[in-house]
């Protein structure tokens, strides 16, 4: 159950993250899944109790929290015209609706039983990580790869 978990909540998220290597940031979004993946694996351990492992991905959310909040807040400081501003307020409320409702839906799903709070807590965080990294890359997007010069 905790490896199901684990892979589904970091699959996505880790696969964007290497996807966006950026050695001079700090901290680097590249670094961000791994944290949270390492930060569950010491809170979850070796358990394989579903509400121990939903209990830790809460914790590492409320962590991530701040840091998506400040990601909006920023995003939103770099839209000097006050429509744009209201629109990208939509559009990240439209998106916490999505991400609660879909999550709520992961989180009921009947033949799951007791795991399935961990699939909601799963799917909660992974959507916060995904989105985070979505926006703090927007912000300072990946540098391209500098090409060695041929002589």
């Amino acid at each position: 159950m905790r490896a199901l978990v684990l892979a589904l909540l970091l699959a996505p998220g880790l696969a964007l993250a290497q996807q966006q290597q950026r050695p001079q940031q700090a901290p680097r979004q590249d670094e961000l899944g791994t944290q949270v993946e390492r930060n569950l694996r010491s809170c979850v351990g070796n358990s394989q109790d579903a509400a121990l492992a939903a209990r830790c991905m809460d914790v590492q959310r409320a962590t991530l929290g701040p840091r998506l909040d400040r990601a909006v807040e920023r995003l939103m400081a770099t839209q000097a015209d006050s429509g744009r501003r209201a629109a990208l307020a939509e559009v990240q409320a439209a998106w916490a609706t999505y991400r609660d409702r879909r999550c709520d839906f992961a989180g009921t799903n009947p033949e799951r039983g007791a795991e399935a709070a961990a699939d909601r807590a799963a799917c909660l965080l992974q959507f916060d990580v995904g989105r985070t990294m979505e926006i703090e890359a927007t912000l300072d997007p990946p540098r391209p790869a500098q090409q060695p010069q041929r002589r």
